[in-house]
């Protein structure tokens, strides 16, 4: 094991530690109480992974760093390292591509699915939108029924997904970003939802915020190139075509009925936000070149 090199910020050494994967040099973060330090496994990629820092450290800002970060990533393609076999490091692997807050939802989903699936209504009548918003002092249930899944397929879809987008922006970002564009799409997607339907408050699940973030991570490159991450063509297809398919119905009597107007206005709701804040870190020069 050889430390190549050591960063205070991970987003930046995890960009450039995807890429050395990338190019197929092996190598690892081990974090420490001030620093973040990249670990080389072989001996002989030293010579060369000591030129691809060079290169690195001139322009840390070069898109192939950051979108071999994105590529390597991706929860549902990601390839665990062979030198990471056990449970440990697969934990750690995944912990790397996410974060405090993306570990968070997560984990609040799974509680609330599990005691909804113990408690049943009650839990429902806590978390599930409020019929009658003027009249009620429940705030949180404005919010709340994204924490709702209805079937283990539906929990598991919505949360491979936000891991996968939902870790992308806070490791790229911040965690306060992603915590706004979580709140705002959670928010309005629920509103959307509910007013398509009178009121209606028998729905619930992540899939409007996932699609939320979808709208930004797809926008937000577009109004700031500068921050170096693209998503593929292909997801943008996969989960537009699934949109229409949900207003079609073609698969209501086989998953159920899906929330539509929810994911409609949680992708819109992300395109905007991603086209904001591109332009805006794009005017005031974001994200900053980092220091080593």
């Amino acid at each position: 094991m050889i430390e190549l090199a050591a960063f205070k910020e991970h987003r930046v050494i995890l960009a450039f530690s995807d890429y050395l994967k990338s190019v197929g040099i092996s190598n690892s973060i081990e974090a420490e109480p001030d620093r973040f330090a990249l670990i080389l496994h072989k001996q002989e990629d030293v010579e060369r992974a000591e030129k691809e820092l060079n290169i690195f450290l001139q322009n840390p800002q070069a898109s192939r760093y950051w979108q071999a970060s994105w590529h390597t990533g991706q929860v549902i393609k990601q390839k665990i390292d062979t030198d990471s076999v056990g449970l440990k490091e697969m934990l750690a692997h995944l912990w790397a591509r996410s974060g405090v807050l993306t570990l968070s939802i997560a984990l609040i989903c799974m509680v609330v699915y599990g005691l909804l699936v113990v408690l049943g209504k009650p839990v429902f009548d806590a978390l599930s939108y409020p019929q009658d918003i003027k009249h009620t002092y429940e705030y949180w249930r404005l919010i709340t029924p994204v924490f709702l899944h209805f079937s283990a397929m539906h929990i598991i879809f919505n949360l491979i997904w936000w891991w996968d987008l939902g870790g992308l922006i806070e490791r790229t970002q911040s965690k306060m970003q992603l915590l706004g564009v979580f709140l705002a799409t959670a928010l309005l997607s629920n509103l959307g939802q509910s007013l398509a339907f009178g009121n209606a408050n028998n729905f619930g699940g992540l899939s409007g915020v996932v699609y939320g973030l979808l709208g930004y991570v797809w926008l937000y490159p577009l109004a700031n190139p500068r921050v170096g991450f693209r998503l593929q063509p292909a997801i943008v297809i996969f989960m537009v075509g699934w949109l229409v398919v949900g207003y079609s119905g073609i698969l209501d009597n086989i998953i159920g009925q899906m929330a539509n107007e929810a994911h409609l206005m949680g992708l819109l709701t992300g395109i905007i936000l991603g086209c904001a804040f591109g332009l805006l870190h794009r005017v005031n020069g974001l994200p900053k070149l980092p220091s080593s």
